[in-house]
């Protein structure tokens, strides 16, 4: 992972974190303002800044399993289709989760590769 792509994912990381509550190290707000959204919230904030603006970069997403921030340029797997994509971190890609999902994948190539045994 690039020196770039590390210091996204740990400022994603704190933004995550500060939206959920959690004050950053040197920073003050009064308690009445500061953020309490769920982990779930925090992230779509986080999804639309990267994909609107680009504020915050496009390529961090969170596990649909354990729900860990990761940069998927450097790491797991984003099965998309459905009503939503499904994000695995590299921890969850051998998770009966992520098999389950990886065989309903209607993506024809990857279906193929998933049933061959050539799957991760």
């Amino acid at each position: 992972m690039s020196n770039q792509s590390e210091i996204d994912l740990l400022n994603t990381k704190e933004l995550f974190d500060f939206l959920q509550g959690e004050m950053p190290e040197g920073f003050q707000i009064p308690k009445k303002d500061i953020p309490r959204l769920t982990p779930d919230q925090a992230m779509t904030v986080i999804w639309y800044l990267g994909n609107k603006h680009w504020q915050v970069t496009d390529h961090i997403e969170r596990c649909g399993v354990c729900g860990e921030i990761y940069d998927t340029w450097g790491a797991g797997f984003c099965l998309d289709y459905g009503r939503e994509p499904y994000h695995f971190c590299d921890d969850c890609m051998s998770s009966e989760e992520f098999r389950r999902k990886a065989k309903r994948n209607p993506n024809r190539k990857e279906r193929r590769a998933f049933l061959a045994g050539e799957w991760p």
